[in-house]
């Protein structure tokens, strides 16, 4: 089974189950959180890479519109910016959040802002396999200046990917789910992923009683218990495979109160996949490689004896947390995705 090397990194490979049910190419939106550009620099770049139209909804929120793919977004990546909290205490003193004042004070906390909060520029769904169409972007952008997550150790930047399923059968979005959680520290070995990331709260690795059970050969569950589980185990979007914008788009019940910071999932018919660095700033990055270990993923899970091997090799390791037994697990994967 072929795996991404730097010398493959500018191909994007196809996934195993290239279409839809419908027959249509499957789609997968970007999302790339960057540092040390201005909302407004980054728009005119989007544009001048991709057509459309710049349209500005606030200071910390954009977009282009009528590009070829569709509406690409740019927004400054933090609730209470966006939402101009920050002006509260001006307001309540009778201060206009127009004012000269208040945009002055505005300006000095998006500038602070911009040491570590992101930028999030967010593609519309592109068909997998005009993903290389966006790397004129990325070039866009890392030429004028763009940072990424290795341009500062309080950069927890990440590149979100999120591919649409071959289908929704629960069965199929069961094997990939086991097919992540097999590779997760392989990928997180080969990709060097960053200690700020690590760290951070956004990508905090399973749960090992849920990684062991849906491990287990004779787990079947339906759809019902296939939700109530990851629920149970994962109540939260701060996962580095996140379930819980595809489970609202197919509408699983109870989502509402099961789930921390419900009002900030968006529903979508897509995984989303959160554990990549974002590598902007270095020389010919592309999303290539992040794709491609995406698809080996995918490869994993349409392979039903090699699943099953690797899942029952791990329920035969010791019993403790994932991270502590990293080298001997990711190496013995590393030697089986090179194998075939």
């Amino acid at each position: 089974m072929d795996s991404p090397t730097n010398t493959e990194s500018l191909a994007y490979f196809a996934p195993p189950r290239e279409r839809n049910p419908k027959g249509e190419m499957r789609k997968v939106g970007l999302e790339l959180e960057l540092g040390n550009l201005t909302l407004e620099r980054t728009l005119e770049i989007v544009r001048d890479a991709c057509g459309g139209e710049i349209v500005s909804d606030s200071r910390t929120e954009g977009a282009v519109r009528d590009t070829e793919f569709g509406r690409f977004k740019v927004e400054v990546d933090s609730a209470p910016l966006k939402e101009r909290s920050y002006l509260r205490p001006l307001e309540a003193l009778g201060l206009d959040p127009d004012s000269p004042t208040a945009l002055l004070v505005e300006d000095s906390v998006l500038q602070l802002a911009r040491e570590i909060v992101p930028l999030e520029v967010v593609t519309p769904p592109i068909p997998w396999d005009r993903l290389q169409e966006l790397d004129p972007l990325w070039s866009a952008l890392r030429a004028a200046g763009a940072q990424d997550t290795r341009s500062s150790l309080l950069h927890a930047f990440g590149l979100h990917l999120n591919p649409e399923p071959p289908d929704f059968e629960t069965n199929t979005l069961l094997a990939i789910v086991r097919a992540f959680l097999l590779l997760e520290d392989w990928i997180v070995t080969t990709a060097d992923t960053d200690l700020a990331r690590l760290i951070a709260p956004y990508i905090r690795t399973f749960p090992e009683p849920y990684r062991r059970k849906v491990l287990q050969p004779d787990y079947q569950p339906d759809w019902t218990a296939f939700v109530d589980d990851y629920l149970e185990a994962s109540p939260t979007r701060n996962r580095p495979l996140d379930l819980l914008p595809l489970l609202a788009h197919l509408k699983a019940p109870g989502l509402e109160q099961r789930v921390e910071d419900w009002e900030l999932v968006k529903a979508r018919p897509t995984f989303h996949y959160r554990l990549p660095n974002c590598e902007l700033a270095r020389a010919d990055w592309t999303p290539a490689e992040e794709w491609n270990r995406w698809v080996t993923i995918e490869r994993v899970a349409n392979d039903p004896a090699l699943l099953r091997e690797l899942s029952l090799a791990y329920l035969d390791t010791p019993d403790l947390p994932l991270r502590v037994q990293r080298g001997s697990w990711s190496a013995h994967v590393a030697a089986r995705l090179t194998v075939g």
